[in-house]
């Protein structure tokens, strides 16, 4: 064997590491709190070309490349264009005093590390000369460096060579700037239409569907992606498609992201799943900026902000192994646009755990706002319902439109499992979709409800309807109100169905309801202030003493008769000493 030599492995981060994580999470953090706040929009909202290094335009990875464009966007630059001190210098530039750069990371292989002696390690020429057995014992070790890189409006570009700037803003500055009409642009449809077609021929296949929900089937390993229809916007449309094929990429058999949620198999831990949904958001937000797109938060990231933003500040290393991840992740999409396909590793053959399992029925309801939830109804125990996450609608409705209507029996009992131990550990997050939401009613007015289901009938032009009749104490002749499919549903599922027809009729009857307790509440109003009023104090006090006198009256004329039964008493004991 080669000369080797030791080398202390450093733990430690330098400071130069220390400051560019905190600038790193600066930047996302920012991001991400202005993303919840503006709609969803993340990044490159102008529609500028992707982040690469200036004049010769080399590419960046993925991390870096969100990194460079928060950077952009937070400064309000006209492009992505980056350079260094050095690169600046060589072109007769300078970095303009006083200004703040963003943190750029590249790995280096230039050592080796024993997988047996993790002290042991071994320079890139002597790994050359080993013999392939020998490399078989070493590793490569990343060796981070780091470097900080300025926009090139932070340097004097724009003054020193205005033509060469101008030319870069029209090059890769925004769709105004670069002359294109918008996110619609012919050549940007022919780029995503060449993508989605690499992407289905190396990596995933990507199928249209029907039921109107991007999702990503674990099972079958397919991307099904509905019509742009069903999206309010092309970039929309195309940020989802990217998140579905980024969710493919951690397979078990690919990249085996932990956080990867698999039909059958083990449930990840929700700090899991939140970190696999950021992974998923941040590397389809830099294939959008590849594409010259806009991307934003979905709806249901921006509810993650608040925890993404605290396991990024109690996390050391969090931030690095986001950066892995989606460095990863890109890079395999990369090599399926290339052309070079991606073939699921044969994972080894292992035991299935024991552990238990519920029994329990599962359906699918939605509340009055159109909100999906899951709800459970175990043997002998009382059902319970828990918002459903989107991927989880998506895989329910799929596995039903593949089984005829109805999911196939495994699929429930995952989820029965899955949500069944999530509303057992955390009754807080359980869902109350059989009360009604509007807490400033009084229930007790609704004597009585009673909900009925007319069926259509064509030949006496009688439309099929389900309605709720009210009996609200105080109210005559209330005409019913029509009950939507979902609260119908709610109502076979209810273990209390009398209960949920009365709050299911003060939410159907709110109107009526508030009317009434508002002019209850007018009258109490009224009341109190007439009881108030000085004429009505003066009245009582009137009163008052009348009652006083009268009191008195009757005290004198109780106390007059009762003399007069003594005295007489007197009188008649007088007599009979007398006559003795």
């Amino acid at each position: 064997m080669t000369t080797n030599k030791r080398i202390k492995d450093m733990t430690q981060k330098s400071q130069a590491e220390q400051n560019a994580e905190q600038r790193q999470k600066d930047l996302l953090e920012g991001a991400l709190d202005k993303a919840r706040e503006e709609g969803g929009v993340l990044l490159n909202a102008s529609g500028k070309t992707a982040p690469a290094l200036y004049p010769k335009e080399s590419p960046v990875s993925a991390f870096n490349a969100i990194m460079l464009a928060l950077h952009s966007d937070r400064g309000g630059y006209r492009t992505n264009q980056y350079t260094g001190f050095s690169g600046a210098k060589k072109r007769g530039e300078a970095v303009q005093s006083g200004e703040k750069g963003v943190p750029f990371v590249r790995y280096r292989w230039n050592e080796y590390r024993s997988k047996t002696d993790k002290d042991m390690r071994i320079s890139a020429a002597e790994y050359d000369k080993l013999s392939p057995e020998e490399k078989k014992g070493f590793s490569a070790v990343a060796e981070r460096e780091i470097r900080m890189l300025f926009n090139i409006e932070q340097t004097t570009l724009p003054i020193a060579d205005r033509e060469a700037f101008r030319k870069a803003v029209k090059e890769h500055g925004s769709f105004e700037e670069r002359g294109i009409g918008g996110p619609e642009d012919k050549g940007i449809r022919m780029e995503v239409n060449r993508f989605l077609q690499n992407i289905a021929a190396n990596l995933v296949p990507v199928r249209r569907d029907g039921i109107g929900i991007a999702h990503y089937d674990s099972s079958r390993d397919v991307v099904h992606l509905p019509s742009q229809k069903h999206f309010d916007s092309y970039p929309e449309y195309v940020q989802e498609a990217i998140r579905q094929v980024v969710t493919a990429t951690g397979h078990p058999q690919r990249l085996s992201r932990p956080g990867m949620e698999m039909e059958g198999g083990q449930t990840p831990s929700e700090s899991q799943k939140d970190r696999e949904r950021l992974v998923v958001e941040l590397v389809s937000a830099a294939k959008m900026n590849d594409l010259g797109l806009p991307s934003r938060l979905s709806p249901e990231s921006r509810d993650l902000v608040d925890r993404w933003k605290k396991s990024i500040e109690e996390n050391p290393r969090f931030i690095h192994g986001i950066e892995m991840d989606v460095n990863s992740a890109a890079a395999m999409i990369a090599k399926a646009e290339r052309g070079e396909k991606i073939e699921l590793r044969e994972l080894p053959v292992r035991e299935e755990s024991q552990k238990a399992t519920v029994s329990a029925s599962v359906s699918m309801i939605r509340d009055d706002d159109g909100k999906w939830a899951v709800f459970i109804k175990p043997e002998a125990e009382k059902g319970f319902a828990l918002y459903a996450q989107k991927e989880d609608v998506s895989r329910y409705f799929a596995s039903a439109k593949r089984g005829g209507g109805q999911p196939d029996e495994r699929f429930r009992q995952e989820l029965a499992q899955k949500y069944y131990t999530l509303g057992t550990e955390h009754p807080e997050q359980r869902a109350d979709l059989f009360r009604t939401k509007e807490k400033d009613l009084d229930l007790s007015s609704v004597e009585k409800a009673s909900i009925v289901r007319i069926k259509a009938d064509p030949e006496k032009n009688i439309e099929g309807r389900i309605l709720c009749h009210a009996v609200i104490k105080g109210e005559k002749d209330l005409e019913p109100r029509e009950v939507s499919p979902s609260q119908w549903q709610r109502l076979w599922l209810a273990d209390d169905k009398e209960d949920y027809k009365k709050n299911l009729a003060a939410t159907l009857f709110a109107d009526v309801l508030r009317q009434k307790q508002q002019v209850e509440e007018r009258k109490e109003q009224e009341e109190e202030k007439r009881m108030n009023s000085p004429e009505q104090k003066a009245k009582e006090e009137r009163e008052e003493k009348a009652k006083e006198a009268l009191t008195r009256a009757e005290t004198k004329a109780v106390a007059a008769v009762a003399l007069a039964g003594i005295v007489k008493d007197e009188e008649q004991q007088q007599s009979r000493g007398f006559h003795r």
